[in-house]
């Protein structure tokens, strides 16, 4: 019985924790977007990014939501998103499609310093990534679009996404409901991730999963990090890297894939399940994701193993 209590506490602490995180970005970006939309900054954005937006099948103005994501982080994606849907709806299909861009790039400034700090050349990452997210979302919607069920309207978990008020007390009683049901979200999330770890369902997947991994090319020795960081997550994974390639234990192809592959499929677990909640389907967030993820990554390898070794050292790749 102590351990249940100290358990609920410590999930409590940490939802507390983590949600107070979220709000200190969240809530200015709303207010942010609120104070562009009124001004008309959203609108000129959403011409700007229009046309690149549309080669996804996405309104130009979620343009300005995956640009949030990549310049801070999801959360802020998230909030952008949840100011933005009342006026502009989307289906499921589209809620997947943005999503899974936002899943392959984002928080940009700060991942992609982790992945150079731990081998990667950071252009190539972060080029990578952007072409990355753009070429799957090409491909999951023209995919969706030959089917009926993907172009309902997107459920958003536990969030209202009525037409929005134009006076701003409404819009903040609104919003401050819908950040207040984020809290269960994240409550809910960390418990699930928490029964993995208990029921040891977590390595399970892990070792599940690394024989794919073998099959991109990378090493034994790097394995068993790239799952930990595509589960959990580039800054835990790319801290793994740093650790082993320090030993010298990992060749620098070994590196580089694996940086490669942690870059566009990380946090498969809580990111993914957060995203979900915005009416996002897993065959594209997760499923999808991972084959894609694993593709691109064997295409990887087969063009670094026919690269000078000095061409790939000079443009790919970071000494550490």
């Amino acid at each position: 019985m102590n351990m249940i209590v100290i358990g609920t506490k410590k999930l409590l602490r940490d939802t507390i924790t983590l949600y107070w995180e979220l709000l200190k970005v969240m809530v200015p970006v709303m207010i942010l977007v609120r104070l562009s939309v009124e001004f008309g900054v959203i609108e000129i954005i959403g011409r700007i990014i229009s046309p690149v937006m549309q080669l996804v099948g996405l309104p130009g103005e979620m343009g300005f939501v995956w640009v949030t994501a990549m310049v801070v982080n999801i959360y802020a994606g998230a909030a952008a998103l949840l100011t933005l849907l009342p006026e502009h709806p989307l289906t499921v299909a589209q809620a997947t499609v943005l999503g899974s861009m936002i899943l392959i790039a984002h928080s940009l400034p700060i991942e992609q310093r982790i992945a150079q700090k731990a081998g990667a050349g950071i252009l190539f990452t972060t080029g990578l990534r952007l072409v990355c997210a753009l070429v799957y979302g090409m491909f999951l919607s023209i995919i969706y679009a030959g089917f009926a069920d993907f172009q309902q309207p997107a459920e958003v978990v536990f969030l209202s996404t009525s037409p929005a008020s134009q006076d701003w007390l409404p819009w903040a009683l609104s919003n401050t409901k819908a950040l207040f049901s984020i809290f269960w979200i994240i409550l809910a999330l960390l418990f699930g991730l928490k029964m993995l770890d208990v029921l040891k369902i977590t390595p399970l997947i892990a070792k599940s999963l690394s024989p794919l991994l073998r099959l991109m090319g990378i090493g034994e020795k790097a394995t068993s990090m790239t799952m930990a960081g595509a589960l959990l997550g580039l800054s835990y994974g790319g801290a793994l890297i740093i650790q082993e390639a320090r030993s010298g234990s990992l060749s620098d192809k070994d590196i580089f894939l694996s940086l490669s592959f942690m870059c566009l499929c990380h946090s498969l677990l809580e990111d993914t399940l957060f995203v979900m909640a915005f009416g996002g389907h897993y065959s594209g967030l997760l499923l999808g994701r991972l084959i894609f993820s694993l593709i691109v990554t064997m295409a990887l390898a087969r063009i670094i193993n026919n690269l000078p070794a000095l061409t790939f050292r000079r443009y790919l790749f970071n000494e550490m």
